[in-house]
């Protein structure tokens, strides 16, 4: 996971965490689109195609995923989970931990995390559901805490 978090690292150093500003200097096309049944985004050929009914919140989770993938997976990626956290496929956990360290950077978490804040508290701040706010949480804690106290924003 340390070349994923790697990866969302740089993406924010380079870019910032504006999603709209992101896909535009990576050439991808993010494309609201009506869509039926559990297909909530898709992701081919340089575009990102976005179910238009979704929450900002869940959209935003959803486009940052479909980035991870474009960065770091060849082909094309379906997200047709009931959920959008689906742990049982590799690329789609490399897709999530991506999104969730790109919209929640560990320089701007930090803060956050040495104040103890509630994790309604940060998804509001990132505006992101508390469900990613979670899964970040158990990033830092497994990948990027260095235990002394400090938050190390490398890995090493």
């Amino acid at each position: 996971m340390k070349r994923v978090i790697d990866q969302a690292n740089t993406i924010s150093r380079t870019y910032g965490n504006d999603l709209d500003t992101i896909a535009e200097s990576l050439g991808l096309n993010v494309i609201p689109q009506k869509m039926e049944g559990r297909l909530r985004e898709f992701y081919i050929s340089g575009s990102i195609v976005i179910n238009e009914n979704l929450s900002n919140r869940e959209r935003r989770e959803l486009v940052a995923h479909a980035i991870g993938h474009h960065l770091l997976h060849a082909g094309n990626h379906l997200a047709m989970q009931k959920r959008i956290y689906s742990f049982g496929n590799y690329h789609e956990k490399q897709a999530n931990v991506f999104a969730a360290c790109l919209l929640m950077p560990l320089e701007k978490l930090s803060g956050f995390i040495s104040n103890r804040s509630r994790i309604d508290e940060i998804a509001n701040h990132f505006q992101v559901r508390e469900q990613l706010v979670r899964m970040r949480l158990k990033i830092w804690a497994n990948f990027e805490n260095d235990l002394t106290g400090r938050h190390s924003a490398r890995v090493g």
